[in-house]
């Protein structure tokens, strides 16, 4: 009587399989629940209530004698406890406390949902800006050397389907993919004269030509936090038997990445 005048509503039940029965007739905020009933007691009871409705708030109801027993109970899983003959003031305190508690705890796992959900979705648009501004970065390129035009976009196609016919992972796949698309774009550095200069270069033209491996890592670096992806910009024309630049690696000590892109690269130009 004393929570229905305070604006609660209020089921009453006898037992334990009356409260269950009431428990699954709709939902309960908050249950008072006696130690000692007919039957199966409160101590039995608690952990069936909190493993089928685990948000609601259980209060256990005991005498002076029984404290110990509620002090067990909460560390099962009850939010408090009160005692007989109760103090209804006590009471009412103890089931407000409950509530906003539970309150709060349903708010934070709300916003800790709603909140994973807002850092994918704004970690998609960091992505796709990011994608966009790779695309911006190869279409540059390709409108200032005429050799480029669409190679990077097919180095990057077959680069995938090596990928795939390899068996590599997906996550794996789109970063050889994003290398293939950006293999070339140190070439943005290069002057144009040596970069478009028909028939062959001079020694001295391609050394400088051979810079935009290294080049390409650098104007990457800021945006590009896969290593990786760097790696293979700046490794795409390292060759198997050590005769690449811009370190001469060989062999394996070509990761694969950079295997897969400098093979697509060459086969691209021939």
């Amino acid at each position: 009587r004393k929570l229905v005048s305070m604006g609660y509503q209020c089921r009453e039940a006898g037992g334990a399989a009356q409260a269950m029965d009431e428990l699954q007739a709709g939902a309960v905020a908050l249950v008072l629940l006696d130690i000692k009933m007919p039957g199966k007691s409160g101590v039995q009871l608690l952990p069936e209530i909190k493993a089928a409705y685990p948000d609601t708030v259980v209060i256990m109801a005991t005498a002076i004698a029984d404290t110990d027993t509620a002090v067990h109970c909460m560390k099962h899983g009850a939010y408090d406890y009160v005692i007989k003959p109760f103090n209804l003031s006590g009471v009412v305190l103890s089931v407000e406390r409950a509530l906003e508690r539970k309150r709060l705890e349903l708010e934070n796992r709300y916003y800790q949902r709603h909140l994973e959900e807002r850092v994918s979705q704004q970690a998609e648009r960091i992505r796709q800006s990011f994608l966009n501004s790779i695309t911006a970065l190869a279409y540059a390129l390709e409108a200032k050397d005429r050799y480029t035009s669409g190679h990077s976009e097919r180095v990057a196609a077959l680069s995938v389907a090596i990928a795939t016919e390899l068996g590599l992972p997906p996550e794996e796949i789109e970063k050889i993919r994003l290398a293939g698309l950006l293999h070339d774009i140190g070439k943005i550095g290069v002057k144009e004269p040596v970069l478009n200069k028909p028939g062959g270069l001079t020694d001295d033209e391609f050394q400088y030509v051979k810079s935009h491996c290294e080049l390409g890592e650098r104007i990457l670096a800021p945006i590009v936090e896969d290593k990786e992806i760097l790696f293979m910009v700046r490794h795409h024309h390292e060759r198997y038997d050590g005769g690449g630049y811009p370190l001469g690696l060989s062999g394996k000590k070509i990761h694969i990445y950079g295997r897969i892109t400098g093979i697509t690269d060459v086969f691209d130009a021939l």
